[in-house]
């Protein structure tokens, strides 16, 4: 019997393989649905839309949001240079039986207060989040100051001397007693995979232009490179649970938008095994996460990379949607086990000790409705509401 299993999973990579060279690049947007977009623009009536009339509002809040940088922190990183990104790790907490506390010990989903006190996270999310918004908007309306705005945000984060960020996370997630930083902090910007279309979104507008696009490129690469040479990298990729996800998703997004294609096919090939056969187990759940005290939200949140790295490597021309691993299961699979909870959560079997919330699985649901042509998936992230603005809500 193993030695079937072992054939259908080497047949099955073989299977991955050969769909390399069939499946066309996408175009324009990386992550986001090119054809999607564009079939949505073409079709909705942007005025009477309730989802693109939430989106507008949202992007109108957000041109009175920023500027934001790392610079605003009051809370010092281990340099003692601003420009450097810091946080405290979430879930560490002073050791009561210490006179000083130190070293920190670890309280698995429990967040220490101070961890509030590093704002860097704060702001870069708030950052990412703005431009998101104004992108999306500029997209639809084709309004010059969606761009403008998110253009300036976007110089005062990363080019703008006096508060440009610099291009490393040498101390994200430090520990008091115990590290500088660590290289799980990376997860601390996951949603950086973000950027590269929000750059194609709005990089044709009036506001952007060659030397901007050439410095911001140049800020990613540097960053970029940091990400895959140094030890923090090296132990984020090696994590095995949703740090590694994240850290490939990350980094195969960046090569994209730096146009390092190769980079980023090399990086999506060593995912595979990392990712898909080492994190999803026969029945689809994710071993690893359900070790967590927050045993539905690292599922979820590591599914959602999952299905980004699906996505990226679905641009560059490899079908992971279909791909299975030894155990017989994929990504298809791996949403199985969760929806199943949707409309029972209180059933979920693991530890959870934050209320679950399944509105948190829309985006997967939706992705997955398209990619295994499933419509019984997109009735049921029609009804959750998970707040968030979703192409896919709008998509026939």
């Amino acid at each position: 019997m193993k030695i079937f299993f072992n054939v259908t999973y080497f047949l099955s990579f073989i299977g991955f393989l050969v769909s390399c060279n069939q499946i066309q690049p996408g175009a324009n947007t990386f992550i986001l649905d090119a054809s999607v977009m564009k079939n949505v623009k073409q079709s909705v009536d942007l005025g009477t839309s309730h989802e693109i009339i939430s989106l507008i509002k949202k992007a109108d809040e957000a041109m009175e949001e920023g500027p934001f940088s790392v610079t605003f922190k009051t809370q010092l990183p281990p340099s003692g240079d601003k420009q450097d990104y810091t946080t405290q790790g979430p879930y560490w907490w002073p050791d009561p039986d210490t006179e000083d506390g130190l070293p920190y010990i670890r309280r698995d989903g429990e967040v220490n207060p101070e961890f509030y006190e590093y704002t860097d996270r704060q702001q870069f999310e708030s950052m990412i989040s703005a431009v998101r918004h104004l992108s999306l908007a500029y997209f639809f309306t084709h309004e010059e100051k969606y761009a403008s705005h998110a253009t300036e945000l976007l110089k005062v984060f990363f080019l703008d001397e006096t508060t440009r960020m610099n291009p490393h996370l040498k101390y994200a997630q430090k520990i008091p007693g115990l590290t500088e930083g660590r290289g799980i902090g990376i997860i601390d910007v996951r949603t950086f995979t973000y950027l590269p279309d929000v750059i194609q979104l709005i990089k044709n507008s009036e506001a952007w232009n060659d030397s901007l696009h050439a410095s911001l490129i140049s800020w990613i690469s540097e960053y970029l490179q940091w990400l895959l040479s140094s030890e923090h990298g090296r132990e984020s990729y090696g994590n095995g649970n949703n740090h590694t996800t994240w850290y490939y998703a990350q980094t195969i997004a960046l090569s994209l938008l730096t146009d390092q294609k190769q980079r980023a096919d090399s990086l999506a090939k060593a995912a595979l095994p990392a990712i898909i056969d080492k994190q999803i187990a026969a029945d689809g759940s994710q071993p690893h996460e359900l070790r967590r005290t927050l045993s539905w939200g690292y599922s979820v949140m590591n599914l959602v990379a999952m299905y980004e790295y699906a996505l990226l490597s679905e641009y560059l021309g490899f079908d992971v949607w279909q791909y299975k691993n030894e155990a017989g299961a994929g990504l298809n699979e791996g949403l199985e086990f969760l929806a199943q909870y949707i409309d029972k959560p209180q059933t979920w079997p693991y530890e959870q000790i934050k209320e679950l919330d399944p509105s948190r699985l829309k985006y997967c649901l939706h992705i997955a409705s398209l990619k295994y042509n499933t419509p019984a998936y997109k009735r049921s992230a029609l009804k959750l509401d998970d707040g968030a603005f979703h192409i896919y809500d709008l998509a026939p």
